[in-house]
């Protein structure tokens, strides 16, 4: 790693649990003294994995970042009543498409948090990271541009008619984790799979700012703990897609660094994750196992299997708390784990279908004589739950879609009864 990438970890790594220098960034004398100072503040661990990539990567990279911040100042700091105005006003603006800046965010005495200061900021100074972007070149411009429409297209449209979070998601964040990973990876998977999966660890990454930001009532619910459990089970199908998507992203991914900015977020997302239901982190030094899992396919696979036998826990840590599962966490077979990750499809409907029937197939073949152990009610629950999950993911306008659906479901079933006495 070269020595101009150490030094950005490094300093990312000393700056990431400070409170931002709001002062130096306001003393930032060019757009390229500003970028170096803000994508800490205003990415955090995601700036930390910008630092992980190459130099011809990294810029334009750090550009989409402090673009997409930008953005989520003219979204939630805007008067409501001309915020989705502001936003495509912004994304006019940084793209070039017109030289008229976006009106100025209302005045505010003092900021609820750290990262709203940094965001206000950023939009102030958006001349600046239009001026980031200029200096890409025309593919890059080209790249960062179109992402930067897509999302103040999807925020703007959720501004003016509130969008489901899993849409909101998908478009906002699934958008640019797409772009991430077409950025560092070429044709690991079809456009259309990408996207969808794609989509599931943008699903992830909302749900942990959902939480950490107290989101009670955009979900609709009382307290902390009511907002951990509904959260934290809609992420089960997400973290299909997502395991499946990093199986097939490592090895196909050219660039080390780039591997290692996977593994970073992958590691440092799961930790906070568990860290909600007071599960163990899946490592005690995240750079360097993020760091190692970047070094080979075999430290790749190693890497996920325990990020994937962590997230296990913590989805039965979650289901221990809740009123809707039973007990029998002790014996509770692995989710996330169930089948062979290797064979398992891309496609995220056949792809939880068959989750599901691998789960069906851990439950004893013998006949029912009495009431089944705890750990057996809570796998059939789980199997349910994704079975509708997956009935969920199917529009209601495509019929062909749920033909395939129901087709799938219905060999799936044949084939787990041929392999034993189940009927």
């Amino acid at each position: 790693m070269r020595q101009t990438r150490i030094g950005s970890l490094a300093y990312g790594l000393r700056h990431l649990r400070r409170a931002p220098d709001m002062a130096a960034l306001r003393a930032a004398a060019s757009p390229e003294e500003l970028a170096r100072l803000a994508l800490i503040p205003a990415g955090r661990n995601l700036g930390v994995s910008v630092s992980f990539l190459p130099a011809h990567l990294r810029a334009e990279a750090t550009a989409a970042l402090l673009a997409c911040r930008v953005l989520d100042a003219f979204e939630d700091l805007s008067d409501r009543a001309v915020a989705s105005s502001a936003v495509l006003a912004a994304a006019d603006y940084l793209n070039s498409t017109t030289d008229t800046p976006p009106p100025a965010l209302p005045a505010v005495a003092a900021e609820a948090r750290d990262s709203e200061a940094v965001d206000r900021l950023l939009a102030e100074r958006i001349g600046d990271i239009r001026a980031l972007l200029s200096a890409l070149s025309a593919e890059g411009r080209k790249r960062v541009g179109a992402v930067i429409a897509d999302v103040a297209g999807v925020m703007a449209r959720n501004l003016d008619a509130p969008l489901s979070r899993v849409v909101y998601s998908e478009g906002v964040l699934g958008r640019v984790t797409h772009y991430a990973c077409a950025l560092v990876a070429e044709d690991v998977l079809s456009e259309a799979d990408l996207r969808e999966l794609t989509g599931c660890v943008a699903v992830i990454a909302q749900s942990a700012n959902d939480l950490r930001d107290n989101e009670f009532e955009i979900y609709g619910v009382a307290d902390r703990e009511e907002l951990k459990r509904m959260v934290m089970l809609q992420l089960l199908a997400p973290a299909l897609g997502g395991f499946a998507l990093l199986a097939r992203l490592g090895p196909g991914t050219p660039s080390r660094g780039a591997r290692a900015a996977m593994a970073y977020m992958t590691i440092t997302t799961t930790a906070f994750l568990c860290s909600v239901v007071d599960a163990p982190s899946p490592y005690r030094r995240k750079l360097g196992a993020a760091l190692l899992a970047a070094s080979s396919a075999t430290y790749w696979d190693r890497m996920l299997d325990r990020v994937r036998r962590t997230a296990d826990l913590a989805i039965h840590r979650m289901l221990d708390a809740s009123p809707d599962f039973a007990d029998g966490a002790n014996q509770a077979t692995e989710v996330l784990g169930a089948g062979d990750p290797r064979s398992k499809p891309t496609s995220l409907v056949p792809l939880i279908v068959d989750t599901t029937f691998a789960l069906v197939q851990t439950l004893p073949e013998a006949p029912l004589t009495g009431e089944l152990p705890d750990a057996e009610v809570r796998t059939m629950m789980i199997a349910d739950h994704l079975a509708f999950g997956a009935m969920e993911r199917v529009p209601p306008h495509e019929p062909e879609a749920l033909q395939a659906l129901a087709t799938r479901l219905q060999l799936a079933a044949l084939d787990t009864s041929t392999q034993g006495s189940r009927p």
